[in-house]
């Protein structure tokens, strides 16, 4: 017998995302603050420890001021930048450092072709170098880097809407604000997630949630991951969220069956998420299933934190207008 959590069938709209959540059997179903490192002498600092890494496809920076670090302790200078504002440099990863006593921020590790600017530069100095072609001409401009979420210290349960806050948003509290994304859409969906890094994120970042409530952790099932990643492409072939097939049976149960997978029962949750650097989009997703699902009757809450759970796949692909679809299974 299969109970859906939510009845009836929602089209997609321009609202950030909807969700809708099936069981069945059981169940089946970065405010980081933009600090700019201080004046003080560097070797007066504590050591600096990183908290977090994010990668993104190589690109070529400029910088006109600030310090090249040597080390992501952030204790010794390097040379700095304005004596090199014209040379070109190369990054792929950013750290986010905490120095104690002082809030977390980014720095991208940056190398040139010489070997002389090696080391790590405050993320809000660069700027990305972009070559346009107009009328048979190449020009080169600088535009600024892919933007730090400025909420990625903030706790999932804290995050409100963009563009809403704790005085005017009064439904965030009730599990009912998940009509819009934490993160300023036009600004960061430029700026799309790594598929295959939000399967891996996705997993993490719940597995943090999980421990934190005294849960075991769950571990990727490979049986699952192929289901998930059906699904997702189920919901990008339709633009929508549909869990049972006209018979009225589980699609992805279906799909074990034909494939002859040997799984249990299992839940499934479906996404559609607005796009983003990766960690933004799996928090956004993590936000909504767990903490703003109140219209769902807290479905996805109860699957993702189920504490009898051990296995998970993930599935995501892009969607239509900005948009991410993800599909989550898990027994």
């Amino acid at each position: 017998m299969y109970k859906t959590i939510r009845k009836g069938e929602f089209k997609l709209s321009k609202k950030a995302r909807k969700l809708l959540c099936i069981a069945f059997s059981a169940l089946v179903s970065f405010s980081i603050t933009a600090a700019i490192p201080t004046t003080s002498q560097a070797a007066k600092r504590k050591p600096g420890k990183v908290v977090r890494t994010m990668k993104y496809k190589t690109m070529k920076v400029k910088a006109k001021k600030g310090y090249v670090y040597t080390s992501t302790k952030l204790t010794k200078r390097g040379v700095h930048l304005t004596k090199y504002k014209n040379k070109v440099m190369t990054t792929k990863k950013a750290y986010l450092i905490k120095v104690p006593g002082k809030p977390a921020v980014w720095y991208d590790r940056v190398s040139s072709k010489n070997k002389k600017l090696n080391g790590y530069v405050y993320n809000n100095y660069l700027k990305v170098i972009k070559k346009s072609s107009t009328n048979g001409k190449t020009s080169t401009k600088t535009t600024n880097k892919i933007p730090v979420d400025p909420d990625a210290n903030v706790p999932l349960k804290d995050l409100y809407s963009y563009g809403t806050n704790s005085k005017n948003n009064s439904t965030q509290k009730l599990g009912l604000d998940g009509d819009q994304s934490y993160y300023d859409t036009d600004i960061f969906s430029k700026y799309p997630a790594n598929l295959d890094e939000f399967k891996s994120t996705f997993v993490e970042l719940l597995n943090q949630e999980r421990q934190s409530r005294g849960l075991s952790p769950v571990s990727v099932d490979s049986d699952l991951s192929q289901i998930a990643n059906k699904r997702a492409l189920d919901s990008q072939k339709i633009n929508d969220l549909v869990h049972l097939d006209s018979a009225g049976n589980s699609i992805a149960a279906v799909y074990a069956k034909k494939a002859g997978l040997n799984v249990p029962p299992f839940s499934e949750c479906l996404g559609f998420v607005e796009n983003a650097p990766t960690r933004m989009v799996v928090r956004e997703s993590l936000r909504d299933y767990i903490y703003q699902d109140a219209a769902s009757d807290w479905g996805h809450r109860n699957i993702l934190l189920n504490p009898s759970y051990t296995r998970i796949g993930v599935g995501i692909t892009t969607a239509k207008n900005k948009m991410t679809v993800n599909a989550i299974e898990m027994y």
